[in-house]
């Protein structure tokens, strides 16, 4: 099982024990706002969940979904994850996500989470970009790609169906070289 620490989370592969977790935040009309998948019902978030699990065991892997995990309580407050889109001998492009659940969000986890998965595609995975999109209204998605280093690559219009409304989007990007600069610190120390 995969698992990513950070100071105040920690990044987990999925286990077939976090239906109820992840169905809370699958069916909460709020967390899933601008979600494209949805459920509604314990069944509809069991086969995602399904799909997350028979991800973790294969030998070739190109989504790596996680739950998002308090280090102090190992309570389960969202959901971070990448599939990588294109891979080559010297590099590759993951897409990036992340949500949770509401009494978590503004505290800075979700940008915890990010620069965890961007670590780990860089550092471990050895890609050379990595990229995200959100939708244009969600401003604390994008305050978070931006906390991260990423820059607005695109702003595609009207370019996904949402509850019956084409929307536009937000396509961020880092590249591992601007990520690493980023890494550095501000002040020189």
């Amino acid at each position: 099982m995969l698992r990513i620490d950070g100071e105040r989370i920690y990044l987990r592969d999925h286990r077939a024990g976090d239906l109820e977790s992840f169905h809370a935040w699958l069916s909460d009309p709020v967390v899933a706002r601008y979600l494209t998948f949805r459920t509604s019902t314990r069944d509809q978030s069991f086969i995602q969940l399904a799909d997350a699990l028979q991800e973790n065991d294969k030998e070739t892997r190109t989504k790596y979904f996680f739950a998002t995990v308090l280090h102090e309580n190992d309570h389960i407050i969202g959901e971070a994850g990448f599939t990588i889109k294109a891979r080559a001998e010297h590099g590759g492009i993951a897409d990036l996500g992340y949500f949770l659940l509401k009494p978590y969000w503004g505290k800075g986890y979700a940008t915890e989470a990010t620069e965890l998965m961007l670590a780990y595609c860089f550092k471990v995975l050895k890609l050379h970009k990595v990229v995200a999109t959100c939708d244009a209204e969600n401003k604390a998605s994008e305050r978070v790609m931006k906390r991260c280093g990423m820059v607005q690559e695109a702003c595609p219009k009207k370019d996904y169906l949402l509850n019956g409304e084409w929307r536009d989007r937000l396509g961020y990007g880092i590249l591992y070289e601007d990520w690493i600069k980023h890494q550095e610190p501000m002040d020189g120390s």
